[in-house]
């Protein structure tokens, strides 16, 4: 996986469908949609996280949820476009757009809801606390309602 652009308040990654990626159904794994997901949000992260962070905080994942739309083919150019929603003091969500490059058709769909906590304990921090947190979702955010999509 690549980062491919920052334009239009999201961040977008490309990956290429290799044919370890597809099942017997001709549908990209589940497996490998979840992998996906989470790569895309640690590439989206890495520039604000550094060592220092790592070692007393952590971004805990609370739910996540993905949703299959089309087939794919080994050799398809897929788009994840990463944006923000429902942020709120300590929580938000990552919303996940798996598109294919050049058609633009829907391939799938993801959502991971995230809070920010100390490393050995479960309550939750303000995420506005971090600035470079704060500034990286603050740049991608959208409103739900105004989506094409239901994530």
């Amino acid at each position: 996986m690549q980062y491919f652009a920052y334009s239009q308040k999201a961040f977008v990654y490309k990956y290429v469908v290799m044919l370890s990626d597809i099942d017997q159904f001709q549908h990209m794994s589940f497996a490998n949609y979840t992998k996906l997901m989470f790569l895309a949000a640690d590439a989206l992260f890495v520039s604000c996280l550094d060592q220092n962070f790592l070692c007393k905080k952590r971004l805990r994942l609370i739910n996540a949820r993905m949703q299959f739309k089309r087939q794919t083919i080994a050799g398809d150019h897929i788009l994840i476009k990463l944006n923000t929603a429902g942020l709120t003091e300590t929580q938000f969500s990552l919303l996940h757009t798996f598109v294919i490059e050049g058609s633009g058709e829907l391939v799938g769909l993801g959502r991971q809801t995230y809070e920010l906590t100390p490393l050995m304990e479960r309550h939750p921090e303000r995420i506005f606390d971090t600035p470079g947190i704060k500034n990286v979702l603050e740049s991608i955010v959208v409103k739900e309602e105004t989506l094409l999509y239901q994530y």
